[in-house]
């Protein structure tokens, strides 16, 4: 008979994994045996006459302990399986159980001691879409047959993902002064493996019997990096919304927006945004301005246009605006008589990729019989332009106020017009077949 002890310590282990962990596991492709190697094996009534390690099939609670690696979901009370559908942004629990199957008698003379027991984990550090990763776990003994054993889980997924370990998250759970012991992150990974035992103080050392057996969990997060990146525009001044498309006319200022947003899981470092001003549109030096979670339109640098602006590191759900103003060019060699158009393209690259978008600006000038119309604007001194006395600075503010009185009503009557023109159209540009209609998204 086992001692005392054993009866306890199956209670604590029914209680954590609770019987349901008896459960038929799901059925996958992998489910046949995925552990190592080839062994004698034993039963809970009768142990081995030697050092071995997991090699005890009938187990009470965990049932065959050559399946000693297992996983759920970290935070929820589902069983520990051989087979996990995750899901990015997600983070799931490993478990893995170690049990030198000794009979207690031989543990007197030392016989039955484990020596130099470690575990250690191998795992992808990407997985690709309709695959699985492979989470591996080996225990190693100097002294046990054999020397290492090793078992497999899986986790499967629909969409790249990839696997990061959850720093500090080792911890080893026993009946022994070692319980709830941090281990080791680097160690845990490494080619030798981390030390195991059931005394704090005894490194590596695991006695015979089921009382001294534990288990080992740690977690791992599903992340998925991935940003949106979208530029729009209007004409500086307009009441209109920022959009992909822009009907403008030769030395119109127009405003410019980049927005980047990490959808992700993962922290993106070092995030550059770009733009490249297309012919005829010149950006108007000091307008540049960035707005991030630390800073709200601080003055940037013209870097934009350059070799590109490095708007620093965004953890997930974050983002960042770039905003700048553009004169088009009064050049009847680029913008002749009629429509022309030219696209303004921007990016935004990470570790992870790089994506594009632009807006489309339409350039008319108006003509007639392929003479350039000109206005007040362009020539103030023609016929029907008015222009204000060349008085003092007091007169002139004077005339101003006048006016302004004078047209009030007239301007209420011109926006109110305006906005019920804008009601009566679509704001919507129909589709170019060449344009980026929305920005991409990795």
């Amino acid at each position: 008979m086992r001692h005392l002890k054993s009866k306890l310590l199956i209670a604590v282990l029914f209680s954590i994994l609770g019987t349901a962990s008896l459960a038929a596991l799901p059925t996958y492709a992998e489910e046949e045996k995925d552990w190592g190697p080839t062994r004698e094996t034993y039963s809970w009534d009768h142990p081995a006459d030697k050092v071995t390690i997991n090699s005890i099939t009938d187990n009470p609670t965990l049932g065959d302990e050559e399946n000693f690696v297992r996983v759920r979901e970290y935070g929820t009370n589902d069983t520990y399986s051989d087979n996990v559908d995750i899901v990015p942004g997600k983070t799931y629990e490993v478990y893995v159980y170690y049990h030198n199957n000794a009979k207690a008698s031989m543990n007197a003379d030392g016989s039955g001691i484990a020596k130099d027991v470690r575990l250690r984990m191998e795992a992808p550090e990407a997985v690709e879409a309709g695959s699985a990763a492979v989470v591996k776990g080996i225990i190693t003994s100097t002294n046990a047959d054999p020397n290492e054993v090793w078992d497999k889980a899986y986790l499967h997924t629909n969409e790249i993902v990839y696997l990061r370990y959850v720093d500090g998250s080792a911890v080893i759970h026993n009946g022994g002064s070692s319980n709830g012991k941090v281990l080791s992150d680097n160690a845990l990974w490494d080619d030798r493996g981390v030390l195991l035992s059931y005394y704090d103080n005894y490194l590596g050392l695991l006695p015979g019997c089921n009382e001294f057996a534990g288990y080992v969990t740690f977690q791992i997060k599903a992340d998925q990096p991935g940003f949106y990146m979208e530029k729009t525009g209007k004409i500086s001044g307009s009441e209109n919304d920022y959009s992909q498309y822009i009907s403008a006319h030769p030395g119109d200022t127009l405003d410019f927006k980049i927005r980047y947003h990490n959808t992700g899981t993962t922290n993106q470092m070092g995030v550059v945004l770009y733009d490249e001003l297309g012919q005829g549109l010149n950006s108007i030096a000091g307008t540049t301005h960035l707005t991030t979670p630390t800073s709200n339109g601080d003055e940037s640098s013209e870097a934009l246009f350059g070799g590109g602006l490095n708007i620093g590191d965004y953890a997930s759900g974050q983002e960042a605006t770039v905003t700048y103003k553009v004169q088009i060019a009064d050049d009847q060699t680029i913008f002749p008589c009629g429509e022309a158009v030219v696209y303004n393209l921007a990016g935004a690259s990470t570790a992870n990729g790089t994506i594009h978008d632009k807006v489309k600006v339409t350039v008319t000038r108006d003509c007639e019989g392929g003479v350039v119309v000109k206005t007040c604007k362009d020539d103030p001194t023609m016929e029907g332009c008015q222009e204000l006395p060349n008085t003092g600075p007091a007169e002139i503010v004077m005339a101003i106020i006048i006016a302004v009185g004078i047209l009030g009503g007239g301007i209420y009557f011109v926006r109110t017009q305006a906005k019920l023109k804008k009601l009566q159209t679509t704001t919507t540009a129909p589709k170019d077949d060449n344009s980026n209609n929305s920005g991409d998204m990795i």
